[in-house]
């Protein structure tokens, strides 16, 4: 396969993705989601706990409510689209611009993940 085809592929799965999140809702259990396996052995919240059903909701246009799920998904879901569309289209000769973050913002990032893996525990 050539890389402009599997780019359409990533394209065309990406929309079924989006249309299952969109018409299924993990919150009540009928649809088939990917269970946290961090909760399921320690019974704790991992960082993307929630993340599923928070991105429901941010289908749905209910911004505070995909935050009471994962506030986090405010930060991954732009850079996992940007990350995406960065590799997809460079086959189509669109380049986009590359993210040059410091191992200072890096280490910051990873903090703050941490910490709120920790907050998200204890309240």
């Amino acid at each position: 396969m050539n890389n402009k085809l599997l780019s359409i592929v990533a394209f065309i799965l990406l929309i079924v993705v989006i249309y299952y999140f969109y018409y299924n809702d993990p919150s009540n259990g009928e649809a088939i989601f990917i269970s946290c396996i961090t909760k399921s052995i320690s019974g704790l919240d991992c960082p993307g706990c929630g993340s599923q059903r928070a991105f429901h909701e941010l289908l749905h246009g209910n911004f505070i409510k995909a935050a009471q799920f994962n506030l986090l998904i405010y930060f991954f879901v732009p850079l996992l689209l940007f990350i995406f569309l960065k590799i997809t289209l460079k086959p189509f000769n669109i380049f986009l611009p590359d993210i040059i973050i410091s191992t200072k913002w890096l280490v910051s990032i990873l903090v703050s993940i941490i910490l709120f893996s920790i907050i998200r525990n204890v309240i």
